[in-house]
Order: structure tokens, then C-alpha cells, then sequence
């Protein structure tokens, strides 16, 4: 009996007048073309993939025009434009196509006048080394304009924080993404500036309180159409809530104006990866920050700043990274390691190298030294300014 080789029979694959001849006298060569044909193709196939998802990847990134995109900054004092200055080395570092704008105090000038002058030496290194472009500004406060800082007595409260509102202005540009200075950027987040066209796309603040309802927008990262209009409305808006009788029962600042403006009709953007908040590392409850319960979205302190864009320093009533930590005041807000006060943790680990980087490039980039450490129980006492209870960072 002969074995089966694969086919029904050598006939089935000859022409009419050749069968019955056997499988000596030719073979079933149809098959193997037939394979060899379907491999051409999807190789082909492959190859046309290929070239199409390169060609719409070349159009969304070299093809794109960056020099209508921006991003910005204001300065109110020493430390601030330090700050402005160490985010757009950041974004140098990075590798960002897009342009840098600096919203800078008018009594300020590039003429360094000595070597104390920090202010002008910090404007001509963002001008000359990291290319970024001067505007000088009238600050805006809430309470009308505001007056620049100095080293020595810096702005201690969010009254020029409305200052940021003025990238409205910036009308050279198709889009703008303002960030908050008070960050380490680990990524540059130009592929914001592709997203569909908005008048505003800005995160939620994901730390609120729940019980408060839905989570407000929150300032800290605004990617915003300028227009001159929007701004003089907020102005009218925070003009309109002062003459209220009620007004002076709680100050009301940048975020308060964005969000009456654009808290139903904002771009949202995800919170992670693009406003994570230093706190996020002291906290046992990561569901807010994670989305979800922990046995959908379980906490992984590593894996949460690898995915991480930036992060807002924020843990009151500690200060902010440019002023050194009472020891005091490290010892009770430090992350716990799970409640346990000895030995160490990832989390701990994370949270105070991410406070000795800024430190350390602050030196570095900017010349500066740390604040020295205020008093601990002044700083308790909401000596520091404000904290972040009603949201603000």
C-alpha cells in the first residue's frame, strides 16, 4: 500500500492529456507557488505599512511648523524666575522643538550692574544659553498690579499668581503651554501642542477632595489658544467678584478664574502623566491618583514616576524645594514607609531625591543656595502663606 504524500492524487494537479502518467513524469509544483506568491504579497503589504505609518509620522513631528508653539513662564521675584530658568533648561535638556517665552517684571533689565545682580544675570543665561525669548510685563495681583520681589523679600503669597493669565497675550503663537515653575520636568511635553485645537486643555486636580464633587481644573499645566479677549473677561470676572459683598470672605486666584471660565468646556488631560504632585509619595491612598481600586491599579512607587512628565512640589505646610526643610517639620511630613519610622522605603527614597535634585540644580544652573530653614511651627501656623486645602499648589 502506497503512503499518502500530502495530495489526493498526482492526476489532480496535470492537465487532462497527461494524466494517468504518474508522479515521475512531473510534480505538484502549484502549491509551492502559490506559497511563494502569497509571501510576495504580504511582504509587499508589510513594506507599503511601512513606508504609510513613517510618512504620517514624518508629518505630525519634522513637518510641524514649532515655531507657533510656545512654552511659558513668568518671573515674580529671585526665586521664581530661578525656577522659570531651571524648567526651560529642562525643556533644552530635553530636547524641545518648541519656543520658550519668559513673562519677566518690567523694573527688571539685562544689564548686570554687579556680580549680587542675580535677577539680570538669570535673564541673560535664558536668553543666551537656553534661547529663550523676554517679555516684560506689568505683574497682575489680585488686588490690582503687583510689584516684583527681591532675594531678600520674595512674593510669600499667590497674589501675583494671576501673573500666568498673561500668557493669554502671547498672540505670535498658535498655542501656548504654561507650566507652574515649581516642578522637575521629566519629559518635554511637546506632543501636547498636536492635540485637536482648544481654547484650553488643562489637567483635573486630582488631589481634591472628593466629597467637594468633581475635581476642579487645575492651573498647574495650561495648554491655551492665546487671545487678549479671554484674559480681559477674567479680569472683568475677578474685578466683579471683589465689588461682591461676600467677596472678601475668600481670596480667589488663577485657578478660581480658569475654572469659571473653562470648567464645563475645557480640553481635559490626564493626570497621569501630566500633573503627578510630590505629596502622591506620602499618601497610603493612591486610588485618586491611580484611577482606580487597588486591585485594578495597584500602587508601584517606581512604575508611577518612570510613567511620570513632571512633578508639582507640593506637601505643605513644608515649604517649597528652594527653602531647606526644618528638621522638625522632615521628621513629621517625611513619607512614613507604610507607618513604620524606622529603616527606609521607595516611596521616602523617591520623595527626597526628587527634593535634592532641584536642590542641587538650582546651585548648579542658577548659582543660588538654599533658603535657609524657616521655623517649623510658624510654617504649621500658615506662616509659609497658603496651603493647598482649597486646591491651590
Amino acid at each position: 500500500m502506497s503512503s499518502w504524500n500530502g495530495y489526493d492524487s498526482d492526476d489532480d494537479y496535470l492537465p487532462a492529456g497527461q494524466r494517468g502518467r504518474g508522479a515521475q513524469e512531473t510534480s505538484p509544483r502549484w502549491p509551492f507557488r502559490r506559497s511563494r506568491t502569497l509571501a510576495l504579497v504580504g511582504i509587499v503589504i508589510v513594506i507599503l505599512v511601512f513606508y504609510t505609518s513613517r510618512g504620517r509620522h514624518h508629518s505630525t513631528t519634522n513637518d510641524v511648523d514649532w515655531s507657533s508653539f510656545a512654552y511659558s513662564q513668568y518671573a515674580t521675584d529671585s526665586a521664581t524666575v530661578c525656577n522659570a530658568v531651571m524648567v526651560f533648561e529642562a525643556l533644552h535638556r530635553l530636547g524641545s522643538k518648541a519656543e520658550r517665552v519668559l513673562l519677566y517684571p518690567e523694573e527688571w533689565d539685562t544689564t548686570v550692574e554687579s556680580a549680587w545682580d542675580r535677577d539680570s544675570q538669570l535673564l541673560n543665561l535664558a536668553t543666551l544659553k537656553y534661547k529663550v525669548k523676554l517679555h516684560p510685563i506689568k505683574l497682575l495681583a489680585v488686588n490690582g498690579e503687583g510689584r516684583p520681589g527681591t532675594f531678600d523679600k520674595p512674593q510669600q503669597t499667590w497674589d501675583t499668581s494671576i501673573t500666568k493669565l498673561l500668557s493669554f497675550n502671547l498672540t505670535d503663537y498658535d498655542r501656548v503651554l504654561h507650566l507652574d515653575s515649581d516642578i522637575t520636568l521629566l519629559h518635554h511635553l511637546d506632543e501636547l501642542f498636536l492635540l485637536p485645537k482648544a481654547p484650553i486643555a488643562m489637567p483635573r486636580a486630582y488631589w481634591w477632595d472628593a466629597s467637594a464633587g468633581s475635581p476642579p481644573l487645575t492651573s498647574l499645566l495650561m495648554l491655551l489658544e492665546p487671545n487678549p479677549q479671554e484674559l480681559a473677561n477674567m479680569l472683568a470676572t475677578l474685578h466683579a467678584w471683589s465689588e461682591q459683598p461676600d467677596g472678601g470672605k475668600r481670596d480667589k486666584y488663577d485657578m478660581d478664574l480658569l475654572n469659571a471660565r473653562f470648567g464645563a468646556s475645557a480640553l481635559v488631560l490626564p493626570h497621569r502623566p501630566y500633573a503627578m504632585l510630590s505629596a502622591e509619595f506620602r499618601t497610603h491612598e493612591h486610588s485618586a491618583y491611580l484611577g482606580g481600586p487597588p486591585d485594578i491599579a495597584p500602587w508601584d512607587p517606581d512604575r508611577a514616576l518612570a510613567e511620570a512628565k513632571l512633578v508639582h512640589y507640593s506637601d505643605w505646610p513644608l515649604p517649597k524645594p528652594w527653602i531647606m526643610w526644618p528638621w522638625q517639620g522632615l521628621k513629621e511630613m517625611q513619607p512614613d514607609c507604610g507607618g513604620s519610622k524606622e529603616g527606609t522605603c521607595r516611596e521616602r527614597v523617591i520623595w527626597k531625591d526628587l527634593y535634592d535634585d532641584f536642590r542641587a540644580r538650582r546651585k548648579d544652573i542658577c548659582k543660588i543656595l538654599s533658603v535657609p530653614a524657616p521655623d517649623w511651627q510658624w510654617l504649621k501656623s500658615g506662616g509659609g502663606g497658603n496651603g493647598t486645602a482649597q486646591g491651590h499648589t
